[in-house]
């Protein structure tokens, strides 16, 4: 298991920025949901490439240092925030993910599945957000979703067209 302040030393094969060739979305969540997570992405025909737990006291800045983490991987071709608040607050996730899509200036697609604690708060901000950043009630859409971006920005790659993810789609 990767964490935000422990990267590489719980996973000894796999370090940050590495994968396998046919890893193609990265998934972005607490522990107690990282397997559900992963098995509907593989459910609906995706290749997790990683995730990472965020624990119950990530603050904004954390979950923009494991976006960094995980955009390190040059074959992630979209992400899956998919958290539910007990302890963590979905306010602060929504911020930190703001902030990374910013500060990083990320280029590619973001399904946001938060519920728990403060989700109205955290819709809102995403809502009001410019940023290209999808919020999915549903965890089966949003990994639907997840899967269907992440082939057509590989499909993209692959025919070496130069796009960049834009809302609306």
């Amino acid at each position: 298991m990767l964490t935000i302040l422990d990267s590489a030393d719980k996973i000894p094969d796999r370090k940050p920025g590495s994968s396998r060739a046919e890893d193609n979305t990265a998934s972005v969540n607490g522990a107690g949901l990282a397997m559900a997570t992963m098995d509907i992405i593989k459910l609906h025909g995706g290749t997790p490439a990683n995730f990472l737990d965020v624990g119950g006291g990530a603050t904004a800045h954390q979950v923009t240092e494991a976006f960094k983490l995980i955009t390190s991987d040059r074959k992630v071709q979209a992400i899956l925030v998919n958290i539910f608040g007990g302890i963590m607050r979905c306010d602060v996730i929504a911020q930190g993910i703001i902030m990374a899509v910013r500060d990083l200036d990320l280029k590619i697609p973001i399904v946001v599945r938060l519920q728990g604690t403060r989700v109205d708060d955290a819709k809102a901000l995403i809502a009001a957000s410019p940023l290209k950043i999808l919020a999915c009630d549903d965890l089966d859409e949003a990994a639907k979703m997840v899967v269907k971006l992440s082939e057509i920005v590989s499909l993209a790659k692959e025919a070496q067209v130069d796009i960049t993810f834009q809302l609306p789609i």
